[in-house]
């Protein structure tokens, strides 16, 4: 077997492990002990990987966010109306594991930690309606930096009630509100004075 495919293989067993014990403690309580022994690898390959649990979180998100950009861009049509559900058909796959981020208080940390990253990659992102401004991409940095802060405390929001939502419930919320967010932005772009209305 290739080496990269032993890597790749000996982190997902211990990305794997972690989360399966999450499933019954608390993401504090879960020892290297456990780890080692539900991942089936000894401590010497978990510490050649990863230095903490945390390190096998940011492991696990890069992986997710590099296979999200690649979702991305073999997609033939992205606008801004079905980003919603690009995104929520993308991740829910993984939905139990956001859960159990998100009751453990591990979500918001873990992607507020990566926005700026998060964002530079939705930036690589060709999109149609970006081209035009290609040369002022810092406007949309700042702007994703500030969506994507709010989609964080949302999807966190999300995953900590009791009864999780169907994606389509989910994708529903999120794409009247982008409307309704899309309605008012452009209201103060067009300058509308409701004074003199």
């Amino acid at each position: 077997m290739p080496r990269n495919n032993i890597i790749s293989q000996s982190k997902k067993a211990f990305i794997d492990a972690l989360f399966h014990l999450m499933e019954n403690e608390t993401y504090e309580d879960v020892t290297i002990k456990q780890l080692v022994l539900e991942s089936g690898y000894s401590r010497r390959t978990y510490y050649r990987y990863f230095s903490s649990k945390t390190a096998i979180l940011n492991e696990s998100f890069s992986q997710n966010m590099e296979s999200y950009r690649q979702h991305l861009e073999q997609q033939k049509k992205l606008d801004p109306e079905n980003i919603p559900a690009q995104f929520i058909n993308f991740m829910w796959p993984l939905h139990h594991r956001l859960q159990l981020l998100a009751q453990n208080d591990l979500l918001i940390p873990l992607l507020a930690k990566n926005v700026p990253d998060i964002a530079k990659m939705l930036l690589i992102i060709k999109v149609p309606w970006r081209q035009a401004q290609q040369s002022d991409l810092n406007k949309y940095y700042y702007a994703l930096i500030y969506s994507i802060g709010g989609f964080c405390v949302l999807l966190d929001t999300v995953f900590k009630e009791p009864t999780l939502k169907e994606p389509k419930d989910i994708i529903d919320s999120l794409s009247s509100a982008l409307l309704e967010i899309t309605a008012n932005i452009n209201g103060r772009n067009g300058h509308i004075d409701a004074s003199k209305a």
